[in-house]
């Protein structure tokens, strides 16, 4: 039997639902289009309960954190929020996460559909260290305020004052008069806050489902495909399509998330190997002049050879056109170089292209205000 999220009852009043992770989740409500033009110039909500949500508190919080994932942490000041990786012993991407480390304890958000594996692994390293481990998914609800006007969104439903989160940091508040953690990240490419209320699950959905009430009078219900055709256009790598065990950081670009100098921590002696020669391929993103690419689609050299293969694909409703991302033998990566990618049988022209694919003095975080 699927799971559903303390919102279901919305989504299946409103919007198409489909499978997603073991979830009941909905796709859309008006379309794809319209909810990602939504976020790009105003503002979008998105019900992302189904991300798994692990406490890990204790003496030892910070010490095995620190082993856990290639990023710093016990630097990190408190309040701060960051994006790393799980891996495995072999350098490969186990699931790529958010740390929410607060004043006394870590929260970490990850995958749906990686939820059972992340904890397995996280207990099985976890012997040598006094820590807790917590699971609170089914306890909370994760609502996601993305768009250039999100804080304005937001704001009147929050004590916390907005405008002194800065990206990438949290704090601990209230929405709606609930509890809760509100951190300034998302997965769209624009400003914006992803809202954990405390005390909200499925046993208590109407919580949630006024909060969501109050965020949909002013910003869109947005379903999966928007905030797939959003990342895409961001150049955000998907979890299970885009990056998986088969891969590491290094061809997968995520090498900014491995702190220079760190070692001993799951992984490490693989990913020093790793730097020390070329990768055999590199991620990287395409721009259609026409036709939609969608996921293992064969990516060829103008003569016809096979260098690479699509890992994701859509529409972008912004720029009009067909975007992938894949993965592209080196020699053939550079930035701006022309490629084909073969659609129903026929080889169709593109461009690899830096990520976002859009402006970014026009669209997303950066954008100039």
């Amino acid at each position: 039997m699927l799971k559903r999220t303390p919102l279901y009852d919305f989504h299946a009043a409103h919007g198409k639902l489909v499978e997603f992770a073991g979830y009941e989740m909905p796709i859309w409500y008006s379309s794809i289009s319209e909810e990602h033009l939504a976020v790009r110039n105003h503002a979008g909500i998105f019900d992302v309960s189904h991300m798994g949500r692990v406490v890990i508190s204790g003496p030892d919080a910070t010490k095995f954190v620190e082993a856990l994932v290639p990023t710093n942490s016990a630097s990190q000041p408190s309040g701060k929020s960051f994006y790393t990786l799980l891996l495995n012993s072999r350098g490969g991407i186990i699931d790529d996460i958010i740390v929410i480390k607060r004043s006394d304890d870590y929260l970490l958000v990850v995958n749906a559909a990686s939820r059972a594996k992340d904890i397995e692994h996280i207990r099985s390293l976890s012997g040598a260290y006094a820590i807790n481990l917590e699971d609170i998914t089914e306890e909370t609800t994760m609502i996601a305020v993305q768009g250039p006007d999100a804080v304005n969104v937001l704001q009147p439903m929050s004590t916390a004052d907005l405008s002194e989160i800065k990206r990438f940091t949290h704090t601990q508040s209230t929405v709606g008069n609930r509890r809760a953690t509100i951190t300034r990240t998302g997965y769209t490419g624009e400003d914006g806050f992803e809202i954990i209320l405390h005390d909200s699950g499925i046993s208590n959905g109407s919580v949630a489902a006024s909060v969501w009430a109050g965020l949909a009078a002013k910003a869109t219900p947005c379903g999966l495909g928007a905030r797939d055709s959003l990342r895409i256009e961001a150049g955000l790598p998907l979890y299970g399509s885009d990056i998986d065990e088969t891969t590491n950081p290094i061809e997968a670009e995520l090498t900014w998330v491995l702190s220079k100098e760190k070692t001993g921590y799951v992984g490490a002696e693989s990913i020093s190997q790793l730097r020390t020669s070329q990768p055999g391929r590199l991620r990287r993103g395409i721009s259609m002049i026409d036709k939609i690419p969608r996921r293992g689609f064969t990516i060829t050299d103008l003569s016809g050879q096979q260098i690479g293969e699509t890992t994701s694909g859509t529409f972008s409703p912004l720029l009009r056109k067909g975007l992938a991302i894949g993965y592209v033998s080196t020699p053939h990566a550079q930035i701006g170089s022309e490629i084909d990618v073969v659609v129903r049988g026929v080889p169709e022209r593109g461009t690899i292209s830096k990520t976002p694919f859009y402006d970014e003095t026009k669209y997303g975080w950066k954008r100039e205000r």
